[in-house]
């Protein structure tokens, strides 16, 4: 069964979205949450039992629920210490990174609630792809991949998942038939997006009855526009998906499915809410993790006193409003806090370093930096170091904890040597799953919508435990990075 349009709601989100399209300082709000995120224990002057969170997500377990009512009226270090005790409950670690990404936002910051309502970050949470992956698939590092030589890049790359929803090679579907397909993606500049075509490439030529069309729309909305009217003219049997944006991307593909021609999108989300099939489903684990690292390494300092920087992909993209919207949550729930600036970037290194410049020239004490892309994390750390500004005004004068996600191996190395404190890995090379739904879509298999991406745990220089969770280091995950060696 098709989803029931969202149209109204994908409309209120792009009001909003361009409401806040114009870099802002966030540093206004309740000063009296202010000074009270100071007192010892963060406690607020509230009615014992007041619940201070929004219910969380219909679909959310019954087990989970509980937790989040006994969470509600907490804040400060009695969150914290909520936090610290889902281990002792009996949660595994995918639980435990399960709670943070489902939890629900709290009011008891008032500025990283406001920040979450205003930019719209609830609808981006409601629509995004949610789940278990596919006939519950656990990703195994020391049991799953492939290594392969790039098709596109010439790179060695290792691909994760091609035990999920695997294909045989040969022939697909009927094997006297030649299916032809499109792939619409962009950015062959980039390695994320050069390795993304590697990994479906790699799975197109598996199949001895498939054939591809590639399709590079430079982040050009018109130009995708037009490159999905000419595929649809050409009958092609069925497309994959890249969309940069959601909202821009829905009118093509809602004509292609008119056409009678499944999309099956991959790693973002169409505004289109009658889709074939999605590929997603990794950028709230992104957010959430970080967030995670944030509040235990602040909590085992002492102080929640924090000023971050945002350093974002465009506007209005799924992989940034995802990433952000999970990250503020867990946030939520400690007073002191506070966003400071939010800066976006075309999916652009230039202008990433451009705007880590201007965020350093315009704010004077920044704690910690949080990204959602790679690059960023990288032109940040640059930024900081030619300004003379990689110490931050925490105690001790502690280094400015960077938050990064997108596993290069060039982030990699720079977590590995303590200059970037995290790194949330989201891999390119994931464009093999979607070749093979489209195909199991082509060959009649019934499949859910939504195909969910197995979470991944998060990179730390010492794979150090998280509320309970443990983290990865740098060479337990290097295998399945991408990019060129280094």
């Amino acid at each position: 069964m098709k989803k029931k349009p969202i149209i109204v709601a994908m409309l209120i989100m792009s009001l909003l979205l361009t409401l806040s399209a114009c870099v802002a300082d966030t540093q206004g709000g309740d000063q009296n949450l202010q000074q009270l995120s100071t007192q010892a224990g963060g406690t607020l002057a509230s009615a014992p039992g007041e619940s201070l969170a929004q219910p969380p997500a219909p679909h959310v377990s019954n087990e989970m629920r509980a937790l989040y009512e006994e969470l509600a009226p907490l804040y400060g270090q009695d969150a914290i210490d909520f936090f610290n005790s889902l281990k002792g409950r009996g949660l595994s670690d995918g639980q435990i990174m399960q709670f943070f990404i489902d939890i629900p936002i709290s009011t008891a910051n008032k500025e990283i609630y406001d920040m979450y309502i205003e930019e719209g970050f609830e609808i981006y949470a409601e629509t995004y792809p949610k789940g278990e992956p596919y006939k519950g698939f656990a990703l195994d590092p020391t049991v799953h991949g492939v290594d392969i030589t790039g098709h596109f890049s010439g790179w060695p790359l290792k691909l994760p998942y091609v035990d999920y929803m695997p294909l045989p090679a040969g022939p697909v579907g009927d094997p006297g038939k030649t299916y032809k397909i499109a792939f619409i993606g962009c950015g062959f500049p980039s390695a994320w997006q050069t390795n993304l075509h590697d990994s479906v490439m790699w799975q197109v030529q598996q199949f001895s009855n498939v054939t591809i069309d590639i399709h590079d729309y430079e982040y050009d909305n018109n130009k995708l526009s037009n490159i999905m009217d000419n595929v649809i003219a050409q009958r092609v049997d069925g497309i994959l998906l890249w969309p940069a944006n959601e909202a821009p991307s829905g009118p093509p593909v809602q004509r292609a499915e008119a056409a009678g021609i499944p999309v099956v999108t991959i790693d973002r989300i169409a505004g289109h809410p009658d889709y074939t099939n999605r590929v997603a489903g990794n950028f709230t684990a992104n957010g959430a993790q970080n967030a995670m690292f944030l509040l235990e390494q602040l909590s085992d300092e002492g102080s929640f006193d924090c000023n971050i920087v945002l350093i974002r992909k465009p506007l209005g993209s799924t992989a940034d409003a995802v990433r952000i919207g999970h990250f503020l949550r867990p946030l939520s729930y400690v007073p002191g806090i506070r966003v400071v600036g939010s800066y976006f970037d075309p999916s652009d290194r230039a202008t990433a370093f451009a705007n880590s410049q201007a965020a350093v020239a315009a704010h004077q004490t920044i704690d910690a930096v949080m990204t959602t892309g790679d690059y960023e994390g990288i032109v940040m750390l640059e930024a900081l170091s030619l300004a003379g500004r990689l110490d931050s005004s925490r105690a001790d004068g502690k280094r400015v904890i960077i938050m990064n996600v997108d596993d290069s191996k060039e982030a990699i190395n720079f977590v590995r040597s303590g200059d970037i404190a995290t790194n949330a890995p989201y891999t390119p090379l994931h464009g093999d799953i979607g070749v093979r739904v489209l195909m199991m879509r082509l060959s009649g298999t019934e499949l859910p919508q939504d195909i969910i991406f197995p979470n991944i745990p998060i990179i730390t220089r010492d794979g150090r435990t998280l509320f309970g969770m443990k983290t990865q280091t740098p060479d337990e995950w290097w295998p399945f990075t991408f990019g060129p060696a280094t």
